[in-house]
């Protein structure tokens, strides 16, 4: 009979409700054990988006990825897998895609991980930058990835490799080098926390060996801020945090095929994390920026009419999500976020339904 393991709780409150994250602690005491873990979305996200930068979608579906995962020492594991998405109305899968990877503890502060990586909601960042959506559209990065977490440091550093390519293909290659950050200026886990955020995305379209007449493309988003979180003594909040960032845009492209080179944004944003609720309040102003990784509603250029623009953008955002947990690897929860455009009073929304399940199960260990 399987033995339930649970899911491990993460060490510190996050953007998202916890069923966002994957757990990418090493349980050292799985030395030479045999586990299968399944993880999978029911979800329901409904986007009313009635403005000339993107228009409104329903995301609507599943996705489900079991997998075999095998500790050789105390140290490492190994997972091997396979991930479903599925979109209510289509008869068939939207992906089908095997999933492997390698972890390796380096140190007690560093995560080695090579195949597929711990990524959408795990990155942290923030949604100018790198969208959160891509939990549910876009959940397999492949590549390489490096995880640190010192009492000062807090490092997310990797490549996701989204096309690849051979000798004479007529496609481009395509990857995202990201790098998610957090200086802690003070002590961890304390009841007044100071920290720098430094997020960086580089996005990538070319190639050297392949036949192709798409221009190639490199453009870069950062985003550095300065920011405070309080652990009130009070028992329904977890954490208050606030945070300022100033984001840049640069299309670092030999020959630019967007209407901006550079531009910049400035992001506030508050963040309040109940016993079951996140709650968020952003402002963005922005001039001459695009993000093709970061959600869309920030940049100036349209995503609908290839010659419209708007050159500079300023949103009023309020984010709500209520999660519960079931029992142990099993939640579920609601939420909603409005924008309001200062400039044209245009108010966009989404609103979201989800069921997460994530469940680790020991089979043996092994001789």
């Amino acid at each position: 009979m399987l033995l339930l393991l649970g899911v491990l709780n993460l060490s510190q409150a996050q953007i998202y409700p916890p069923s966002f994250y994957k757990d990418h602690n090493i349980d050292t005491s799985l030395n030479n054990s045999l586990i299968f873990r399944i993880e999978n979305s029911n979800f329901l996200k409904n986007n009313e988006y009635f403005n000339y930068i993107i228009k409104g979608y329903t995301l609507l579906g599943w996705s489900l990825s079991p997998k075999l995962i095998y500790y050789p020492v105390k140290n490492a594991k190994i997972e091997a897998g396979i991930h479903f998405l599925k979109y209510s109305g289509l008869d068939d899968f939207t992906q089908i895609l095997p999933t492997l990877s390698f972890q390796y503890k380096a140190g007690k502060s560093t995560n080695i991980i090579l195949g597929t990586l711990y990524g959408a909601t795990n990155h942290e960042m923030i949604e100018p930058i790198f969208r959160y959506e891509y939990y549910f559209t876009d959940n397999v990065e492949n590549g390489l990835q490096f995880l640190f977490d010192t009492k000062r440091y807090k490092g997310d550093i990797w490549i996701n490799w989204q096309e690849f390519i051979f000798k004479g293909d007529d496609k481009q290659e395509i990857f995202t080098l990201g790098l998610s950050n957090k200086f802690i200026l003070n002590k961890k886990n304390t009841k007044h926390q100071f920290y720098i955020p430094l997020q960086v995305v580089f996005l990538h379209q070319g190639g050297q060996i392949n036949k192709t007449n798409e221009t190639l493309i490199t453009l870069n988003n950062s985003a550095l801020g300065i920011a405070y979180s309080l652990k009130p003594k009070i028992s329904f909040i977890d954490k208050i945090s606030v945070e300022q960032y100033y984001v840049a845009y640069n299309d670092m492209s030999n020959n630019h095929q967007f209407p901006y080179i550079q531009g910049y944004g400035l992001y506030s944003k508050l963040d309040a994390k109940l016993k079951k609720i996140n709650i968020n309040v952003g402002w963005w102003y922005s001039d001459s920026y695009i993000s093709k990784r970061g959600h869309p509603i920030y940049q100036s250029l349209s995503t609908v009419y290839s010659t419209y623009a708007e050159k500079e953008r300023a949103l009023i955002s309020n984010k709500f999500i209520y999660e519960k947990n079931i029992i142990s690897g099993l939640d579920i929860g609601f939420g909603f976020e409005t924008y309001t455009d200062l400039y044209t009073y245009c108010i966009d929304y989404w609103y979201m339904f989800y069921i997460n399940f994530n469940r680790v199960f020991f089979i043996k260990k092994l001789k």
